[in-house]
């Protein structure tokens, strides 16, 4: 039980309630007898959670290019590995980790985008990139942690970033991105334009409320968050949170300026800038009363501009809203993560502008399709009856002609001859 709570830290205590109301029902079906039976479903669904979010920071980087100050080449694959941890586990527990997930001291492929090498499987190991090793995780020593009651001891993959981000670089430099694989196969992987640096959150962290970022290299958003989100939207928002963090101010506020707005947040202009051919939302946001909201430093502005790339890849906008909701309503530690009132009021008021344009947008869409629909009826009537004239005339044509008329009958002479 003590390894369970040691497991269990930060806003996860809250989670106590469902396991132990699982004790009260049974033992785990296909696990009877098993008494590391919960520990084993812990470690499944937190893996899983936290492939859901680094993939999710992968659509987030594409989707964000067209705002961040530093871009470069972004691999559609994930890779994990045990040095991925952030705290380091007992020796049983590491051992039922890499029992339960399939991960080892190797980096291992848990995501692919259809943009990956077809050669390339769930499971593969990559032991170097662009012809450097990736090497394993190594122990950081933060004395500083006592004073604000972290740990002291901590994982970091830092070198592993290191090797990724060089072979990304060199991949915007047009030398391509080469991934070496444990058989000895090489592959070319071709990559993708994103925001640069990295979002990171490990299912195991030793600071699991605590938000920090590296300038514009990396961004590490609280484990309690990523644990909490339950759906593909909340892990976009979160991961687009982190990404604004490493976003161009310079583009956010020549976009302002454009718009005549100084110190404001213009609604849907982030969303037009995010996805390519959006510029149809342009009127649609310029028949607004309202164009900006005013938000209170960066972090605010993180909310919105997570918000609007949540819509802009097709999701609710309103996905980190309740999130956020839900964690103040369990008391989670999340730093920089949680909305205070002011923020929750901003983001609801940009959610309700933001759908109104995704209203406009898709009423906009409707009515395009149908003048399109309409268009097409036409030339399709058009046709027929230009077909349906030629068909007559070609008729009219072939008729043969009739008999010649007949030549007039003699007269007949009615007197008596002689």
């Amino acid at each position: 039980m003590q390894r369970l709570f040691r497991l269990l830290q930060g806003g996860d205590r809250a989670r106590l309630a469902v396991l132990f109301a699982a004790v009260a029902a049974g033992p785990v079906a296909g696990q009877a007898g098993d008494d590391r039976a919960f520990e084993r479903e812990l470690f499944k669904t937190r893996f899983e959670q936290e492939v859901k979010f680094r993939a999710a920071t992968v659509h987030v980087a594409w989707a964000a290019e067209a705002l961040c100050h530093a871009t470069g080449e972004i691999e559609p694959f994930v890779l994990l590995s045990v040095h991925a941890l952030r705290r380091q586990l007992a020796d049983g527990d590491l051992a039922l980790f890499r029992q339960v997930t399939g991960m080892d001291d190797k980096w291992r492929v848990v995501w692919l985008d259809e943009g990956a090498p077809e050669a390339l499987q769930v499971g593969d190991a990559v032991v170097a990139v662009n012809g450097r090793p990736l090497p394993g995780g190594d122990t950081r020593i933060e004395p500083g942690a006592w004073f604000k009651g972290g740990s002291v001891l901590s994982s970091d993959d830092q070198g592993f970033w290191d090797v990724v981000q060089q072979a990304r670089r060199e991949a915007g430099a047009g030398q391509g991105m080469r991934i070496t694989l444990e058989d000895g196969r090489t592959l070319k992987v071709e990559t993708q334009t994103g925001c640069a640096g990295a979002v990171t959150a490990s299912a195991f962290d030793a600071d699991p409320d605590v938000f920090w970022r590296q300038g514009n290299r990396r961004v590490k958003i609280p484990a309690n968050a990523m644990i909490e989100a339950r759906n593909a939207d909340e892990f976009r928002w979160l991961a687009a949170f982190g990404t604004y963090f490493q976003a161009s101010q310079n583009s956010i506020a020549a976009v302002q300026m454009a718009e005549s707005v100084s110190a404001g947040f213009t609604v849907g202009k982030i969303l037009m800038l995010a996805v390519p051919g959006a510029g149809m939302l342009l009127s649609a946001a310029e028949a607004q009363a309202e164009k900006a909201i005013a938000v209170d430093g960066i972090v605010g502005s993180a909310d919105l501009f997570a918000n609007e790339v949540v819509a802009a890849l097709g999701g609710d906008p309103a996905a980190g809203l309740r999130l956020s909701e839900r964690m103040a309503a369990k008391g989670m530690r999340v730093d920089a993560v949680m909305m205070d009132a002011f923020r929750r009021s901003s983001a609801a008021e940009h959610v309700r502008r933001l759908k109104a344009l995704q209203a406009a947008q898709a009423e906009r869409e409707r009515a395009q399709a149908r003048a399109e629909d309409e268009a097409q009826r036409q030339a399709q009537r058009a046709a027929w009856q230009e077909a349906l004239k030629a068909a007559r005339r070609e008729a009219a044509g072939a008729v043969p002609p009739g008999p010649p008329p007949a030549a007039p009958a003699p007269a007949q002479n009615s007197g008596t001859g002689r």
